[in-house]
């Protein structure tokens, strides 16, 4: 038989670039970037068919891809106008070939033609495919510049096509970075490994820094005012530093800050020139400084801090001197005195500048006029909405208590009139007129004034009728729940803004990237306030997931990965999926980085691959800290022979003021097992306190999000109860259930065995061996937790509320018998322009001993103390409640109840520390009891039961000494905030200390009375 053949070969096709947003769109690097996947229309060059022609009109017997998996075979079959049957044509070839290129898939495409028996023709397209990045890697990186500064230089995004060029060009970039931290010598070293099955190139860079260059001459230019070396020294720029870009950043700010505290605020400062001298590996710098114009800024007419003036002018900000920069700062300055009262204020600004004389003068001159109090705010006119919601939505406020003058200004009174139109244009009055009317020396009295405000409110315009076209995928009443223009409610542009933005963004979610929606409203006929909605919807083709490709995975195990997709092979390409997917993957703490995107988004198929990059975290980190504590109560100052043995232990009772060190060094092991496991080590030792705790923690239980599996042990030897010092060893299981945002329980498992240390057990002798020996506490718990807090470490608004129940059972193996409840419940709210915080903190305990054991009451270390900066501040630490009759020292209680109020002032404007700096006046009031039947009846008790039999010079069996009142404490504290929370300090007076008393060997019982004074220094707020 013969057979004919005939062959064409396109090539070339690899260096297509797609557009600049293209290039980038379909890269995520955070978990809130959106994905842009438009498609930009992709050709190949125009084929010659002529060595085709004689099969052209004969039938397509067959279609085969050559280099091509038959799993992609048959998607790229479906795109090809050319069918089999069908007369093979010059137009059904050529939009064949042209089809095949707009998957991107292709660098070349050949096509054969042969016969085949019955006088057919068989095509065959072979190919060479194209290949797209799939994970970029550096390693060597000399920090600075790090790896992801290196990745994001060289501007090569995950998924898009593999260009030889682009690499060239981001080498180049990533060389460029290198300079400029000082790395000239260094090279960059780019490794490739292709992978057919998934067209994927992985790109890993291997840098070697090199030397790293110093900073040879720096020679200065223009009129700077200063000389050379004292340019060289403000900057602190001196031959033979290390070259760093933030160097060179920081040695221009320095110049600019020196130039502007010499009023020269239209200095310009740049590097010039930069040239490296190899064979030194020395930079020279060319710095061009000109000081400009000195220009003083000044205000007449009114007193004003100069920190007030750089506030309100921006010129110091913009290190310019121009009309619209000056207007701006009277405009500032006109809305500042009007909110003080001075309602009629004018302005105005002279610039004067001496003829031969470096100087320009500004003067703001301000004639104030005289002060007004705002008394009245009148809204007028409103029909739909009641005044009460008008006024939530403006500033403007009448004199008040804490408005002595009211809230006033030009700015603010434009404003609230903007926010009232758009609100009723929301609501469908498009024609709304909003205007104002000023009244001075309202009803006569001079220096009253008031503001109406006055609304033409006009017709509403309403929904006649809403259809939708174009939607062939999804139902209208499916879509109809996705927008809020409904039929016979108000119209507005507002709400077909929104529907535009809900319904896009549905179709975007669930795979059509390049849906599009028009909205038309027409009003009906003769009825203009009638309005007839059209949403127009072209929905574009369906895109799916081929395939999630994940790379970077070295230690995680794959499925704690695959546990965390939303999006798998074959859902629709959805945008809220990946981002839920890539917050999922973040959420679980052991990756730094990770990015997600899609293979080819300009490819014209079907369905695409999504890839996943991600970069693993550190699995060790080690933290360590030097610190100190500062309070009342610490009793280890208080040894001192010189002085009488009753003063002594007086002290020792109640402690003074000390200092404590503390020395913390903490372990954690990420990524424990290849698991998203957390094995945790702290440790804390001081004079005070040592501790050590081990912990492995098992997130997602079972499989269960909401479930978190905990296994702690614990050792704890403290001196913070005076009375005793107690070693702590203990064993715990707890498992955390996540019920919604803001709430959790916790099942809680203890065993632990406390042992107290009889020579430093400071109670009645007679006592000492039974609460002395170790107690094994066998301890189930439930806690409830709900915190509904903006912020933790520094609460403004919100409820924190938290409830424990345990029961300790020797039935468990344990060896005391009691039940113990403690509840807290915290609340924050603000006032005074929501800057000022009224905080309120209440905490109730009790315990109960039950059974007929040896230890049949709750052990010493197991009842309640308080006392100290984040209890009751009007005790020093652990220094409230009962205490022995013998030696004064504190043995808790079985029950507690304590009740904080707090005010919290907004940041104070101090020129060193800004507005880092607050106060705080608060009320503590509670005490610990002996028992919970003692509560109720202490709480309206003010002052001691007994007091005088409590501070009786000689102590018998008959003396009733109670120490069951609620004692109160009233003080102001400072907090400074950092990053890891407030730092406080905490003064504190005790109206009404207790009176107890101390015996002495050998000496009569010695009379004492409860600091007053104390005096707290921590981080972190009270509660």
């Amino acid at each position: 038989m013969l057979v004919t053949r005939a062959a064409i070969m396109l090539m070339g096709m690899a260096f297509w670039l797609p557009p600049a947003s293209a290039q980038t769109g379909s890269q995520i690097s955070g978990p809130n970037q959106a994905i842009d996947q438009t498609k930009p229309a992709r050709t190949g060059p125009a084929p010659n068919l002529e060595p085709l022609s004689a099969f052209f009109g004969h039938t397509v017997s067959s279609i085969q891809f050559s280099g091509v998996s038959q799993a992609d075979s048959d998607p790229l079959r479906d795109l090809l106008p050319q069918r089999i049957g069908a007369p093979l044509t010059r137009k059904h070839l050529h939009d064949a070939i042209q089809a095949l290129y707009s998957t991107g898939k292709f660098l070349d495409i050949a096509v054969d033609a042969e016969s085949s028996p019955g006088g057919g023709v068989a095509l065959t397209f072979r190919s060479t495919a194209n290949y797209f990045i799939g994970s970029i890697t550096v390693v060597g990186d000399p920090k600075p510049p790090n790896a992801n500064q290196l990745i994001n230089a060289a501007r090569m995004q995950l998924g898009e096509m593999f260009l030889k060029e682009n690499l060239e060009r981001g080498i180049q970039r990533m060389q460029r970075l290198m300079h400029s931290n000082g790395y000239f010598r260094a090279s960059i070293t780019p490794t490739l490994a292709f992978h057919d099955d998934t067209q994927q190139v992985d790109i890993n860079f291997r840098v070697e820094r090199g030397s790293h260059a110093r900073v040879g001459q720096v020679i200065v230019e223009g009129d700077s005012g200063y000389s050379p070396e004292e340019i060289r020294h403000i900057a602190k720029v001196h031959p033979g530093d290390k070259v760093t870009t933030a160097r060179v950043t920081r040695a221009l700010t320095r110049l600019r800050k020196r130039y502007q505290k010499k009023n020269r605020l239209e200095a310009q400062v740049a590097i010039r020139d930069r040239t490296y001298h190899p064979e030194t590996d020395r930079v020279d710098y060319t710095l061009l400084a000109q000081q400009g114009t000195k220009i003083d800024i000044h205000v007449e007419g009114a007193k004003l801090r100069k920190s007030q003036i750089k506030k309100y002018v921006p010129v110091y900000e913009e290190n310019a001197v121009d009309d619209d920069l000056l207007n701006e700062g009277r405009r500032n300055f006109r809305d500042y005195f009007q909110t003080k009262g001075y309602f009629e204020v004018d302005m105005d600004v002279v610039q004067e500048v001496k003829p031969g004389e470096d100087h320009r003068s500004i003067t703001y001159k301000v004639n104030l006029g005289d002060r007004h109090k705002l008394v009245s705010l009148v809204i007028k006119g409103n029909k739909y909405f009641d005044v009460e919601t008008l006024r939530e939505r403006m500033q403007v406020q009448p004199a008040s208590l804490l408005l002595y003058y009211g809230r006033f200004s030009q700015t603010i009174l434009t404003r609230d009139l903007e926010a009232i139109e758009q609100l009723y244009k929301a609501n469908g009055f498009e024609q709304v007129k909003v205007s104002q009317k000023v009244i001075d020396d309202l009803n006569g009295e001079k220096g009253k004034m008031g503001v109406e405000v006055i609304i033409d409110e006009g017709a509403q315009t309403r929904v006649s009728s809403l259809k939708f076209e174009g939607n062939s995928s999804f139902t209208e009443e499916r879509l109809r729940d996705l927008v809020s223009t409904v039929e016979g409610q108000p119209f507005s542009d507002v709400n077909v803004a929104a529907d535009r933005d809900s319904i896009v963004s549905f179709y975007f979610n669930r795979g059509f990237p390049d849906v599009s929606l028009e909205a038309f409203a027409e009003p009906l006929p003769g009825k203009p306030t009638e309005m007839n909605v059209r949403y127009q919807i072209k929905e574009g083709e369906q895109i799916f997931v081929d395939r999630v490709l994940v790379s970077g995975l070295h230690f995680t195990r794959p499925y704690i990965v695959d546990r965390e997709l939303r999006i798998h092979d074959g859902d629709p390409l959805s945008q809220s999926d990946m981002l839920e997917s890539q917050r999922n993957l973040y959420d679980l703490g052991i990756f730094n980085q990770v990015n997600l995107a899609v293979q080819n988004p300009t490819g014209a198929l079907t369905r695409k691959n999504v890839l996943l990059q991600a970069e693993e975290a550190k699995r060790y980190t080690f933290n360590y800290g030097l610190g100190i504590e500062v309070q009342t109560g610490d009793p280890l100052s208080c040894k001192n022979p010189s002085k009488a043995p009753q003063n002594v232990l007086a002290c020792q009772a109640q402690g003074r003021t000390g200092v404590s060190p503390r020395v913390s060094f903490d372990v954690t092991r990420l990524n424990f097992l290849g698991r998203d496991h957390t094995v945790l080590l702290k440790t804390r030792l001081g004079r005070l306190q040592q501790r050590g705790l081990v912990s492995y923690e098992a997130p997602r239980f079972m499989n269960r999000r909401n479930f978190t599996l905990t296994f702690t042990t614990f050792f704890d030897k403290t001196r913070d109860v005076r009375t005793f010092t107690a070693e702590r060893l203990e064993g715990s299981a707890q498992l955390q259930q996540e019920v919604n945002k803001g709430t959790q329980l916790l099942y809680r498992l203890v065993y632990r065995r406390v042992q107290v240390d009889p020579k430093s057990l400071q109670v009645d002798i007679n006592l000492v061996p039974l609460l002395s020996k170790p107690v094994r506490v066998a301890i189930p718990s439930i806690t409830y937790v709900r915190d509904t807090r903006d912020d933790p470490t520094d609460s403004h608004r919100g409820i924190f509320t938290s409830a424990d129940f345990g029961v300790a059972s020797a039935a468990i193996g344990g060896e005391s018998n009691f039940t113990r409840f403690l509840v807290q419940n915290s609340s924050y709210h603000t006032f005074h322009k929501k800057r000022w915080v009224f905080a309120r903190n209440t905490r109730i305990g009790y315990e109960e001993p039950f059974g007929i054991l040896r230890q049949a009451f709750v052990p010493l270390p197991e009842r309640f103390f308080a006392g100290g900066g984040n209890s009751h501040r009007g005790f020093a630490i652990n220094q409230a409640g009962p205490r022995d009759l013998q030696t004064g020292y504190p043995i808790g209680g079985n029950a507690l109840f304590i009740n904080n109020l707090e005010v919290r002032t907004p940041p104070i404007a101090l020129p060193i520390v800004e507005e880092n700096l607050s106060a705080v006046f608060f009320h503590d009031a509670g005490n610990v009891f002996s028992s919970g039947g003692d509560i109720l009846p202490s709480l309206i008790r003010f002052s001691q039961k007994n007091a005088a039999d409590c501070r009786a010079l000689q102590l018998t069996a008959d003396n009733k000494c109670s120490f069951n009142y609620v004692s109160h404490a009233v003080g102001a504290g400072l907090r400074y905030r950092t990053p890891i929370g407030p730092v406080r300090v905490d003064f504190g007076y005790n109206l009404n200390p207790p009176a107890f008393a101390v015996r002495v060997p050998a000496v009569q019982a010695h009379p004492e009375l409860g600091k007053r004074f104390n005096f707290f220094f921590s981080i972190g707020q009270t509660f």
